[in-house]
C-alpha cells in the first residue's frame, strides 16, 4: 500500500503533462502564427513558473493581423479638370520624348530604339 505502482504514477503523471503543455495545446488549437515558438519555450522554460506563465499568456494573445496599406498612385486630386489632366498627360508625353531625343543624341540610344520608345511614348 506505500508503494505506487505504474498505474498510480501514469494517474498522476498525465494531468500534471496536460496542465504543463497548457499553453502549447492552446497555441495549437487557437492555430497561432508562431506556436512553434511557443511550444519551444513552454517545453525549455516550462518548468520555471515564469517560462510556462509567459509562454500561456504569448498563447492567449491575438495574432497581429497584417495591416493593409493603400497607396494612391493618382498623382492628380479630384478638384482638377479633365481639361487640365490632358495637359498634365500632354506635358508628360512632351517630356518623355525629349529625354528620349537627348539619349538619342547622346549616343545611349539607337535611331530604331528611339523610333521604338517614340511610339510607345505616343501610344499611351
Amino acid at each position: 500500500m506505500g508503494r505506487i505502482g505504474a498505474p498510480e504514477l501514469l494517474i498522476i503523471a498525465i494531468p500534471f503533462l496536460a496542465l504543463y503543455f497548457l499553453p502549447s495545446f492552446i497555441a495549437l488549437s487557437r492555430k497561432k502564427t508562431n506556436r512553434t515558438a511557443i511550444i519551444i519555450l513552454n517545453f525549455f522554460l516550462g518548468w520555471t513558473f515564469i517560462g510556462w506563465i509567459v509562454s500561456l499568456v504569448w498563447a492567449c494573445t491575438t495574432n497581429n493581423e497584417p495591416q493593409t496599406i493603400v497607396v494612391n498612385n493618382n498623382p492628380y486630386s479630384k478638384e482638377e479638370s479633365p481639361s487640365h489632366l490632358q495637359k498634365n498627360d500632354f506635358n508628360e508625353k512632351l517630356n518623355s520624348l525629349q529625354k528620349l531625343k537627348d539619349l538619342l543624341d547622346s549616343g545611349v540610344l539607337s535611331q530604331e530604339e528611339f523610333e521604338q520608345q517614340k511610339l510607345k511614348v505616343l501610344a499611351s
